[in-house]
């Protein structure tokens, strides 16, 4: 444990020392500011482009609904299970641990 000590320092002082003589970085900042056409390829402007991926996405949504709604129709249990009153005795097909 006593070497871990040293090595970490060490470490932590190399990473330092690189930090501080790092330059700072130079990114590119001019930017050129274009303006979208009004019409697309096929004729459709942005609004119209904004409601078709609506569109889409209510889609998808009701196909996920409709798919969650089957898969819990699918795996509900086949009646509910009285765990409330638990002195009630079980009927013997019920009560027996499962082994024949």
């Amino acid at each position: 444990m006593r070497t871990m000590v040293p090595r970490l320092l060490v470490v932590a002082a190399v990473a330092l020392a690189v930090a501080a003589l790092m330059g700072p970085v130079e990114a590119q900042t001019m930017t050129v500011e274009t303006i979208p056409p009004e019409l697309d390829e096929s004729g459709r402007t942005a609004g119209e482009r904004v409601d078709e991926v609506v569109l889409i996405i209510r889609i998808l949504a009701g196909v996920l609904l409709a798919g969650t709604a089957a898969f819990w129709w699918h795996t509900r249990p086949a009646r509910a299970v009285l765990l409330d009153n638990a002195s009630t005795p079980l009927p013997d097909e019920e009560a027996t641990s499962g082994e024949v």
